[in-house]
């Protein structure tokens, strides 16, 4: 529930998670969600991660709005935790297989280049500050890169 509202709240705010939508004063949940599931993660791992990856992969298939903007929020919450970052990393690195990578081409193909960057961005700083699993992900993106 935390998570879904969490989304809810990121899509309203235009998937803008580091301020606010244009004259909305309204601040987003997102930090409050971050500290709800970092306070749940210390009983509730498993359970958050298998949410968190169940997220992901039913956001690839659909095309509605909200599914849309999961992945950035996903990797919103990543950036702002650490903790949540580790948790589920190791496990998403597993699973990016080649149906899957399409599916994230897909997802992502048509979105306006200057956002396509903004991810990029996020991911590439995301890959840098992890420590849960960097080998793991390192050899993902070598053999990815040149199979």
């Amino acid at each position: 529930r935390v998570l879904s509202c969490g989304l809810k709240d990121f899509c309203a705010h235009g998937g803008d998670a580091a301020g606010t939508a244009a004259g909305d004063k309204r601040v987003p949940k997102i930090a409050s969600v971050v500290g709800i599931l970092g306070h749940l993660a210390s009983r509730h791992a498993g359970s958050i991660k298998q949410e968190l990856l169940r997220m992901f992969h039913e956001s690839l298939g659909s095309t509605r709005e909200h599914h849309k903007a999961t992945v950035p929020f996903l990797l919103q919450l990543a950036l702002m935790s650490p903790t949540l970052l580790a948790t589920v990393s190791p496990e998403l690195v597993d699973s990016l297989k080649p149906p899957v990578l399409n599916q994230l081409h897909q997802h992502f193909s048509a979105m306006p280049r200057d956002e396509l960057d903004g991810v990029v961005g996020v991911v590439v700083h995301l890959l840098c500050h992890t420590s849960a699993g960097a080998l793991r992900t390192l050899r993902f993106l070598l053999a990815t890169a040149a199979p």
